[in-house]
């Protein structure tokens, strides 16, 4: 299942009644109307895409979680790039059950995002891997 995640001021915007900061990709048509300003995030072993806004990505958490991710295998830069200025595709190395527990924490509990140790969260489920 993959995943469209909007900042969270765009959607206080958007819907007030909503309390997903997230919804599930329906279609290959809407994925294309909605993905201008989008970049794509494929997390994990699993390969799960995730629409992100690009806001998002430069809050620090996820910064950290990045660089993590590209220090656990540095003989594979590839975990971690942009394929091009059109389509921008980013490889994150992490589990996904715990990069969409974070884009839902930035939607839902922006201070306990913040206050994680994202290195001890990311050994453990590393661990848990293998």
């Amino acid at each position: 299942m993959d995943c469209l995640v909007m900042p969270v001021s765009l959607i206080r915007r958007k819907s007030a009644g909503s309390r997903l900061g997230y919804k599930p990709l329906i279609t290959d048509d809407e994925l294309d109307q909605d993905s201008d300003s989008r970049v794509t995030v494929v997390v994990g072993k699993h390969k799960r895409v995730f629409l992100v806004d690009p806001i998002i990505l430069q809050e620090n958490p996820f910064q950290v979680l990045m660089d993590i991710s590209m220090r656990k295998d540095t003989a594979n830069k590839d975990n971690f790039h942009f394929t091009s200025s059109e389509h921008k595709v980013i490889f994150v190395d992490v589990d996904d059950i715990l990069f969409e527990h974070m884009l839902w924490l930035m939607y839902n509990d922006t201070s306990s995002l913040f206050q994680l140790n994202l290195k001890d969260i990311v050994d453990f489920y590393t661990l848990e891997d293998m």
